[in-house]
């Protein structure tokens, strides 16, 4: 007897539950969510570069990120974003390719969510007092089924070095196109190697970022 009550009142807790959950998986979009996906249709977004027009392409700061990433006592892979981020480079869609990129870091905006460390980063790691700076610039690049390796110079720490960044392409769409890239490099290399290896040598740093053209 008591286990048929239990199910008489368990049976219709379920199939109030169910009911609901199908309701809710019919429920139409939002006007807003119909009218994002009307307006990126529009778009026309293309992974072709050739479609891109030619000109000066201007880093957009509100779609980009410059992460820098470094194994802490080897338990984690400790992550510093920089806030302050500048560049641009030409574009020939002809060749499918850019010229005169310049990227530029403000070492004082590295970000880690902890103020107090972000200044001792910036001040005593960067010593951003007097290398106020970092910088990559590239000659050329060449986009190729989708991808680029583009081998530039880094200025850091009043350090000058090549430095690989291995780029993918993520297309264009109106005015502006779209990247992803990753380097590594020895931080010793450039004359930072205070607590290492306590702190990691290699320090890989991860770009998303977007350009536009006026």
């Amino acid at each position: 007897m008591t286990s048929r009550i239990a199910r008489n009142s368990i049976f219709p807790a379920l199939l109030a539950i169910t009911t609901i959950g199908a309701a809710a998986s019919t429920t139409p979009p939002k006007p807003e969510d119909t009218g994002a996906a009307a307006q990126y249709r529009q778009l026309n977004a293309t992974a072709d570069p050739g479609a891109a027009p030619a000109g000066t392409y201007k880093l957009d700061p509100h779609h980009t990120s410059v992460i820098a990433k470094l194994a802490h006592m080897d338990l984690s892979r400790y992550t510093l974003r920089f806030d302050d981020v500048s560049g641009s480079f030409d574009f020939n869609p002809s060749g499918a390719s850019a010229s005169n990129v310049e990227i530029t870091i403000d070492p004082k905006s590295v970000d880690t969510g902890d103020q107090a460390f972000d200044k001792r980063i910036a001040s005593k790691f960067f010593e951003a007092g007097k290398y106020p700076t970092m910088s990559f610039t590239a000659d050329s690049v060449k986009i190729m089924n989708g991808h680029a390796s583009v081998a530039g110079i880094l200025n850091f720490h009043g350090i000058k070095k090549t430095v690989v960044l291995h780029t993918t392409y993520r297309g264009f769409a109106q005015s502006r196109m779209g990247f992803s890239g990753e380097a590594t490099f020895k931080r010793s290399d450039f004359g930072v190697s205070e607590w290492v290896p306590l702190e990691a040598d290699d320090v890989t740093i991860l770009v998303e970022t977007e350009f536009t053209r006026p």
